[in-house]
């Protein structure tokens, strides 16, 4: 997104230092629309990939479960897909160089459209290297909250030129537990801060190499793309990003969705054009999730939900004309929204209440996504990061959980 989410002012200081975790919501220049950001402590910084995940729960490694034949694309009819996708975008700190990328041709494949799961999936942001007092890992997480799906922030640049950096090789041997114990994990590219894997790549050849190393090294073939960076959504940016992404799921199956900025009519032109982009390249979509927070600074009391539900509509609608035969039910079930919990950086608040209505929302209208930033703030105060509206740990989960209950 074009700005950052800093979790509270007294903390803007260490996270601008460590990379703060930022989303933006506002709209791109061009729309004229505000933004804002979450924010978040820095990644632990570790370089080295260790081994992948293992695989043996459905088409993905990662234990995805299996879609439903999509709607035709602007470039050929979608096909059948397998896994979930969440999504989010905040921006982590960068930890040391991960893997190097490795060059790779895209294979022949189905063209461009939508994968749909039939179901609402709920996949919370947990940021890597983040404090907490709730918790203390992954696998500690599932078992005092319930949560079985995270989206994990964030992936970008190494220092190894075109590459990925080590922040999700880090914490893989808790990403591997929690899949053992039957959890499910997306890797999100990108976010507010930092080098994206795109500025590093000289074409879509060589990023699909690196994403493809990424997965290889990984094991994690769900991916989301948070592309908050003006430069990162220029037609060259998206095109070649489009086309890496076709070579990648051609070739490892991985499931593509986007976090992506908004205003309060639907998407901004930036994010509306890497959709574009995304689809002319013949990519499977899975999910289009649009963070829903920042409005442009809302006098305090002001009810979020129904701001964030006005986005939503908005997104539908363009989403059946980015992508045509598209009905409202599939935009639905492609469609995706990531509020900032709790006390923004500014003066609005996504309120509990907030959560219950965007929840019911979601329910109603068979939404594809429900995500938040972050799981380590849905917490009473006093140890780390948190909301400054739970009551008790984990009160926003407990709401948005439902939507898969």
């Amino acid at each position: 997104m074009n700005t950052a989410m800093a979790l509270r002012s007294s903390l803007t200081t260490i996270l601008l230092a460590s990379g703060a975790l930022c989303m933006a919501c506002g709209a791109d220049a061009n729309d004229g629309g505000s933004a804002g950001a979450p924010s978040g402590g820095a990644p632990a910084a570790q370089a080295g990939a260790a081994g992948g995940l293992p695989g043996g729960a459905g088409a993905s490694n990662l234990g995805g479960s299996t879609g439903l034949a999509g709607s035709s694309g602007l470039a050929g009819a979608g096909v059948a897909g397998s896994g979930t996708a969440g999504s989010g975008g905040m921006s982590g700190g960068t930890a040391g160089s991960g893997g190097s990328s490795a060059g790779m041709g895209g294979s022949g494949g189905s063209g461009g459209g939508t994968v749909l799961t039939g179901k609402t999936e709920y996949a919370p942001y947990y940021e890597i290297g983040s404090g907490t007092g709730a918790f203390k890992s992954l696998v500690d997480m599932k078992a005092k909250s319930g949560v079985n799906d995270v989206t994990l922030a964030f992936v970008l640049s190494g220092k190894n030129g075109c590459s990925t950096d080590g922040t999700i090789p880090s914490a893989l041997t808790d990403i591997k537990a929690f899949v053992a114990g039957g959890g499910h994990v997306k890797a999100s590219f990108g976010g507010a801060a930092g080098k994206y894997v795109e500025a590093g790549c000289a074409d879509a050849t060589a990023l699909a190499g690196a994403f493809s190393s990424f997965v290889d090294a990984t094991g994690i073939t769900d991916l989301d793309f948070d592309i908050e960076q003006d430069p990162m959504l220029t037609t060259d940016m998206n095109t070649r990003r489009g086309q890496a992404l076709k070579m990648v799921q051609d070739s490892k199956n991985v499931q593509v969705s986007f976090t992506l900025q908004t205003d309060e009519k639907g998407m901004s032109g930036g994010a509306r054009a890497c959709v574009q982009g995304a689809v002319t390249a013949g990519v499977k979509i899975y999910h289009v999730n649009i963070m829903v927070m920042d409005y442009g600074n809302k006098p305090q009391g002001t009810a979020m939900a129904p701001i964030a539900i006005g986005s939503l509509n908005g997104a539908n609608a363009q989403l059946m004309k980015l992508i045509p035969g598209l009905t409202t039910e599939q935009a639905w079930a492609m469609l995706g929204a990531t509020p900032d919990i709790g006390q923004n950086d500014d003066n609005e608040i996504f309120s509990l209440a907030d959560a219950q209505a965007l929840t019911d929302f979601a329910l109603q209208k068979k939404l594809g996504l429900i995500t938040f930033w972050n799981i380590q703030r849905d917490q009473t105060c006093g140890n780390g990061e948190c909301s400054e509206h739970d009551n008790a740990n984990f009160d926003f989960s407990n709401i948005f959980k439902k939507v898969v209950q």
